[in-house]
């Protein structure tokens, strides 16, 4: 998490004449640090989001000028303010006319000016925000999963804008394990489209899922970010959306829901769910104890598991989609590609082995059980 470039350099044209040059809709970018560069081989250690300054020294006039620009907008630099003087006396038009074209901020800083200043305020209020952040997201940590102390956080929240009047909307976004988990947390483009928003709004990982608190979002809001993730290029993202709720106490139901959603989306293989569109899993989630689930799972298909596991048979698997196809035969016949005489016989062994007759309220307990596993195998 980091502070946009527009907070950051508020005050920085009355303060120290530092002036915007090229690329204003650049200016939402996040800002992880401010660093001082003067060779153009430095771009390639960047880890992207620093804000660079530049006397232009090292770049031998101007002529490196939209090679080093380049080099900084490709590593994801959030912007550039070039301390205009005897090195860099002015910026070339073709110069403004990228960062211009490609939303990447430029500034002018006079060469009066002490770098060191301007770089140290910056990195205080750098510092200050994440400290402020911090403070937000542990007592946002602390109301979802239900630490002490809750009045003092909801204290918290509430200077910080989230008030108790106001409807929230939790969302997890699950990018996978491993390296694709730790690129993204590192990704200050999707911090940028997290926290994107017209009302107070947070982000936070827990785990390999980037959790993002969204304040009185509306449906165009939602589908922006939906849209701008789809835009990062991960095929392997989901998104569990949380129904809209009022006040800060309802956090923590909100977070059930948009884990559920996203647990619920890998099973029912949807890019992006609603906890409202989820169907029969809500009964599922809703049920806390994972033991009660196991129980039921295990009374009502165990005996055939076990069976096909001893047996080398397939009535499991045949009884899914039995069940799936609202107990016709005939389709169940189509989908596995036998005749009907074989899922019959199959059908047969199935009454034997479960102790049932396959009439509607068999049916509808089986088909329960099924799910059970789903989410259960998820675990």
């Amino acid at each position: 998490m980091a502070i946009t470039l527009k907070r950051l350099c508020r005050n920085a044209e009355s303060s120290y004449n530092m002036i915007l040059a090229a690329g204003r809709n650049g200016m939402d970018s996040v800002v992880r640090w401010v660093h001082m560069v003067e060779d153009s081989g430095v771009p390639g250690l960047l880890h992207g989001g620093e804000l660079i300054f530049t006397t232009g020294i090292g770049l031998s006039g101007s002529d490196l000028l939209l090679p080093f620009v380049r080099e900084l907008k490709q590593h994801d630099a959030a912007g550039l303010v070039i301390n205009i003087g005897p090195y860099i006396d002015s910026i070339p038009p073709k110069v403004l006319v990228y960062c211009e074209e490609q939303d990447f901020p430029l500034f002018t800083l006079p060469w009066e000016i002490h770098i060191i200043d301007i770089t140290y305020e910056f990195c205080r209020r750098i510092i200050d925000n994440e400290e402020q952040e911090m403070s937000l997201v542990n007592a946002l940590r602390s109301l979802i999963f239900g630490g002490e102390r809750r009045s003092e956080y909801i204290e918290v929240l509430e200077q910080q804008g989230f008030d108790e009047n106001s409807d929230y909307t939790l969302i997890a976004i699950e990018f996978g394990g491993g390296k694709k988990a730790a690129a993204a947390k590192s990704n200050t483009r999707l911090w940028k489209i997290l926290r994107r928003s017209k009302r107070h709004t947070a982000a936070f990982f827990q785990g390999d899922c980037a959790i993002t608190v969204r304040q009185n979002t509306t449906d165009e809001e939602l589908k922006r970010m939906l849209a701008e993730l789809n835009d990062i290029g991960d095929p392997d993202f989901r998104v569990g959306i949380s129904d809209k709720r009022e006040g800060l106490e309802s956090l923590s139901e909100c977070y059930k829901q948009c884990v559920s959603a996203l647990s619920a989306s890998k099973i029912m293989d949807r890019r992006v769910l609603f906890y409202d569109n989820i169907g029969i899993y809500k009964l599922i989630y809703g049920v806390e104890d994972r033991n009660v689930l196991k129980d039921y799972a295990d009374k009502t298909l165990g005996a055939l598991i076990k069976y096909d596991s001893s047996n080398d048979s397939d009535y499991v698997p045949t009884l899914k989609v039995y069940l799936e196809s609202s107990g016709s035969v005939l389709q169940t016949a189509e989908k596995l590609g036998v005749h009907r005489n074989t899922v019959n016989y199959k059908l047969k062994g199935v009454r034997e082995i479960l102790g049932v007759t396959l009439d509607e309220e068999d049916r509808m307990n089986l088909l329960m059980a099924f799910h059970v596993l789903e989410v259960l195998n998820l675990k």
